[in-house]
């Protein structure tokens, strides 16, 4: 498929595509799923390389993102002032995503990692909440302890 192609299959604009995979933009997480959907791979696949590269019998949504990164921010005893913080965001960012925002590929990457959770989880509901360790190498990164 071309990037022409591809971008009229998913609605995008002229040249995303192209931005996308030369590193120069990085996609909304409703983006991957429309790129998923069209490439038929999987959107956790694509957007964090976790899991297999093949598509769900079932399409990837985005709905229940924020209630998702509520509970994860909650059960952790976070603030959303304290969680935008740690991942230099504003709190006002964190709240729009909880109230059904949008938002990119990175940020979630973010949000996962201080909240030690999947990615693919909240931006999907696909997977575990949590990733297993790994079982050699170094250990994953761990974000720093929230003062009390």
């Amino acid at each position: 498929m071309t990037r022409t192609g591809l971008e009229q299959k998913v609605g995008g604009t002229k040249g995303a595509i192209l931005y996308i995979e030369s590193g120069k933009r990085l996609p909304t997480i409703a983006t991957v799923v429309r790129l998923a959907a069209a490439l038929a791979v999987s959107p956790a696949w694509l957007a964090f390389g976790i899991g297999g590269m093949a598509a769900e019998s079932r399409p990837a949504m985005t709905e229940g993102m924020g209630k998702r990164l509520a509970s994860a921010r909650e059960e952790r005893e976070l603030t959303k002032a304290a969680l935008a913080r740690l991942v230099g965001l504003s709190p006002s960012t964190v709240a729009d995503i909880e109230n059904g925002a949008q938002t990119g590929v990175e940020v979630i990457a973010g949000l996962a990692l201080m909240l030690r959770i999947n990615p693919a989880w909240l931006a999907f509901g696909e997977g575990p909440q949590v990733l297993p360790s790994p079982r050699r190498g170094r250990p994953p990164a761990q974000p720093p302890t929230q003062p009390r």
